[in-house]
């Protein structure tokens, strides 16, 4: 009887395909290297559970080595490199159907807080923290694009006041420098693009059709539909559930439901693993569907 995997950890299967991208290193020191099976292990639990890396069970070992790789591996795109092999390996097994947009504000502590206003060395960190007020509170809005199966393709942190149509060029330039695979192949670029009646606008419009790529995006009440350059494709709408799910799921991740991070960079390093966890679900029901 294959014995039972505890909650948030990896089995053999996800740990072998991404094993060489955590390599151990001798200690300089003389002293054994930690497993890096059991550090990640350790960062999936924070993730999942929200808990404060000081509450980590003495089983993962020491907390500020969890902390201290979780840190090392999010600054040097270690974490990048994992959800790149993992998409690939999904979608070479896939097609890519329309994608769809949208936004979730998440609330913060008042950890998350205090990080407004200060400094940072990291040129990747937004100057606001990506922390705002709006009517929801002070946090962080998570703007996501993935695909008609629930694949994440790519997010975008913002402070919470910020419009979401202001950040649809930002999120396709983004989608378009990470949709690729190790060999710098492309892998997905969306056909036709829904979001809700947040991103409703002319130039909207006009950009996504500049990019060959056709929005699904409803009409306010008070505007003609007739004046739009293209109809509004209600049928192909409905799928924009998928993405509602995706953010549903995200929030199950309680380091993401609230967020505890004073940086920004941080708080999307919990984004990147929530997607790399979900990858690594995926590519392991590929692999026993191919089994069959």
């Amino acid at each position: 009887m294959t014995p039972r995997v505890p909650r948030h950890q990896l089995t053999d299967d996800q740990w072998n395909l991404i094993a060489d991208l955590f390599p151990t290193r001798n200690c300089k020191t003389g002293r054994r290297a930690r497993d890096r099976r059991t550090i990640l292990n350790a960062i999936f639990w924070v993730l999942r559970t929200g808990a404060p890396w000081r509450d980590l069970p003495i089983e993962f070992g020491p907390w500020s080595t969890a902390w201290d790789f979780f840190n090392k591996w999010n600054q040097d795109g270690t974490f990048d490199e994992v959800l790149r092999r993992l998409r690939s390996c999904v979608f070479r097994m896939a097609t890519h159907p329309p994608s769809s947009g949208a936004s979730t504000a998440r609330r913060s502590a008042r950890l998350a807080a205090a990080a407004a206003g200060g400094k940072s060395t990291n040129p990747e960190e937004p100057k606001d923290h990506a922390l705002g007020r709006s009517r929801g509170g002070w946090g962080t809005k998570i703007h996501i694009l993935c695909d008609a199966h629930g694949h994440p393709l790519h997010f975008h942190l913002s402070a919470g006041q910020i419009h979401d149509q202001t950040m649809v060029d930002t999120l396709l330039c983004g989608a378009d420098e990470t949709l690729h695979d190790e060999h710098g192949t492309p892998m997905a670029w969306p056909v036709a693009l829904a979001g809700d009646k947040g991103y409703r606008a002319n130039w909207v419009d006009q950009y996504l059709l500049e990019l060959g790529i056709k929005p699904i995006i409803p009409s306010k009440e008070n505007e003609d539909r007739s004046l739009r350059p293209v109809a509004f494709d209600k049928a192909a709408y409905r799928g924009r559930s998928i993405i509602e799910c995706l953010i549903g799921w995200l929030k199950e991740s309680r380091r993401i439901a609230t967020r505890f991070g004073k940086k920004a960079i941080n708080f999307g390093a919990m984004v990147k693993l929530a997607f790399i966890h979900r990858y690594l679900r995926l590519r392991a029901s590929c692999a026993i569907s191919d089994m069959a």
